[in-house]
């Protein structure tokens, strides 16, 4: 179970999850490299274990979980957040205050706007 693990992303490798086993916690530590800017969120044989958040060029997760969630080593993934992206232009209104319950600022096309999760 102790190890480093591949991260895929649309069928690609795109890093490593390194997991280490401290008493009754598996540590994980993801790295990653992508190249668009969603919002990403690491996977461990379907349960999400978070979202990466920016380091040094890439993507980097670290958590923990019991080690009795595990008995073997699962597969380790990414997801890009679905939803409704929103563009934000200065100087004109934001039309769409009112849908906003849950978002996250993000760039799509070079361009800022607010990522609306369904």
């Amino acid at each position: 179970m102790v190890g480093t693990y591949e991260v895929a992303y649309r069928g690609q490798t795109v890093g490593t999850a390194d997991v280490i086993r401290e008493g009754l916690y598996y540590r994980i530590l993801a790295r990653c490299r992508v190249s668009d800017s969603e919002i990403h969120r690491l996977y461990a044989g379907g349960e999400k274990l978070g979202v990466l958040i920016p380091d040094r060029g890439g993507l980097i997760l670290e958590t923990r979980i019991p080690a009795k969630r595990w008995s073997e080593v699962p597969v380790f993934s990414l997801d890009a957040s679905r939803g409704e992206f929103i563009p934000i232009r200065q100087g004109k209104p934001f039309s769409k205050l009112n849908k906003v319950r849950m978002g996250k600022l993000a760039i799509r096309d070079g361009e800022p706007g607010l990522l609306l999760e369904v």
